[in-house]
């Protein structure tokens, strides 16, 4: 069992003040092994996206945890089967653990770029492949003041369809500031690096069309190699095609992530449940179990069938509050569904498993 240290902030009146923020690919441009959890937050109030320029206080207050909990990993396209193929170049491949979504990116001495993902979209996988041009996601170094411009273009496929699409991206550093959370937290001399996509697709041989464009808000501080807080906007445009059921679409999807080691003040805590998750899932011979621990005690993982049997048990003894990664060997399992439990005398929680 491994116990993952992140930076935490044991007081919520915390000022961190710490020397202005340079993206540099040394330091913040992503490695196979890196790893790093983001919480999924929830809020009513008016975020301040669009303030930007240089000494900005950017006030969020009111936001609150989920507890929803995305990990990501960025593992060698040896891992993946076909990616170096399908993805020419490609040199590290992200793994979000909690929605099954790969995103493929290749580094070069001096750019860092998109080759393309695989989405699960509503139980359907959409391919974004950048085949016939990638797309270069930023230079170094980047700070205030920092913009680069890119075109992307390559072929884009569902379950059931399949056209081609063209991108502008665009990276800046657009602003600096503090970063103001519940409770009296926060965050000085940070800086946002805004990252916008704006996508033309077309499909069954231009029939259906339409536009995405996301925008990426990323808060980067010292005190992290990735972002403390990321705000995303998706807007999808769409007048969908009635001969193949598909209705218009105009919508915009909005998400907020915090990193994991970053506590926000005031929050909704479910005390009664072990935070955790299953990866990967279906799995076959090993099966990680990622846990955020509340309370200081022993914690019980167990495994089970579809009749209620206990086929597999780890037990975790005097474990302080943190981050945990426990490794289980399922080799020896067959088939078919499952229960995993973590339970101690506080708490619990428990997740279905699918085994290959």
């Amino acid at each position: 069992m491994k116990k993952i240290y992140l930076f935490a902030l044991p007081f919520l009146f915390i000022n961190h003040i710490q020397a202005q923020v340079t993206i540099t690919k040394a330091v913040h441009e992503p490695v196979i092994g890196d790893s790093y959890d983001t919480k999924t937050i929830d809020t009513t109030s008016t975020l301040p996206m669009t303030v930007n320029g240089a000494g900005v206080t950017w006030n969020v207050n009111g936001v609150t945890e989920t507890f929803a909990i995305n990990s990501h990993t960025y593992s060698s396209p040896a891992d993946y089967s076909g990616s170096a193929t399908t993805f020419p170049g490609v040199t590290s491949v992200m793994e979000n653990f909690t929605t099954g979504d790969l995103s493929y990116f290749k580094s070069t001495p001096t750019t860092y770029e998109v080759l393309g993902a695989t989405l699960n979209v509503a139980g359907n996988v959409t391919t974004i492949n950048y085949n016939t041009n990638s797309g270069i996601i930023q230079t170094y170094p980047i700070n205030l003041g920092y913009i680069n411009n890119d075109i992307g273009a390559g072929a884009m496929t569902t379950s059931t369809i399949s056209g081609t699409f063209t991108s502008t991206l665009q990276t800046k550093g657009d602003a600096t500031g503090t970063l103001i959370f519940n409770g009296g937290v926060s965050y000085s001399n940070c800086l946002r690096v805004l990252f916008n996509q704006k996508m033309n697709f077309s499909m069954l041989s231009g029939l259906l069309t339409g536009t995405i464009e996301q925008n990426f808000y990323h808060y980067f501080h010292s005190s992290s190699k990735f972002p403390i807080f990321t705000v995303e906007y998706t807007h999808v445009i769409s007048p969908g095609l009635s001969l193949a059921g598909i209705p218009p679409i105009n919508t915009i999807q909005p998400k907020v992530e915090t990193n994991s080691s970053v506590n926000i003040g005031l929050k909704e805590n479910k005390l009664n449940d072990v935070i955790f998750k299953a990866y990967p899932n279906p799995a076959k011979n090993e099966l990680n179990i990622h846990m955020v621990l509340t309370h200081n005690e022993s914690y019980t993982i167990q495994i089970l069938n579809t009749l209620g049997q206990v086929v597999k048990t780890v037990t975790m003894v005097n474990l302080t509050p943190g981050m945990y990664n426990q490794v289980i060997n399922i080799a020896d399992l067959n088939s078919g569904i499952y229960s995993v439990n973590v339970s101690g005398s506080k708490a619990s929680g428990t997740q279905k498993l699918i085994i290959d």
